[in-house]
């Protein structure tokens, strides 16, 4: 299991797909990942990563999504951080599934009596 506790941004390099941000953990292996969303509480705001690797297999697997808090240096750059907080992880990732059935609702592509075996409330 990785431990998303620590991260550092690198800048992915240049290609024709869609950019990734690759994050590091604390041993210094990098992973790719997608940003899907950020999302503010509480004043502070939290990224919401997909693993780049895995988003392009569809094996009916269940992935987890990544949520790491986003933090702003005087300088500009910006780091994340893992969260501690179960109670601020749940708010946080109640928050993005609201935010991506609303997106899906929107488009008509998901709603209830969709069909897609998801629990649609």
């Amino acid at each position: 299991m990785i431990d998303f506790n620590e991260f550092k941004e690198k800048e992915a390099p240049e290609t024709e797909e869609e950019p990734h941000i690759y994050l590091s953990d604390e041993e210094g292996n990098e992973y790719p990942f997608d940003l899907l969303d950020i999302i503010p509480h509480e004043g502070e705001e939290y990224a919401v990563f997909f693993p780049a690797d895995e988003s392009d297999e569809d094996d009916g697997e269940d992935t987890d999504v990544v949520i790491l808090k986003v933090i702003h240096n005087a300088d500009d750059s910006v780091e994340f951080e893992g969260i501690e907080d179960d109670a601020v992880l749940d708010a946080v990732f109640n928050q993005f599934m609201e935010n991506m059935r609303q997106a899906f609702e929107e488009d008509g592509e998901h709603g209830e009596d969709c069909g897609c075996g998801h629990c649609h409330e």
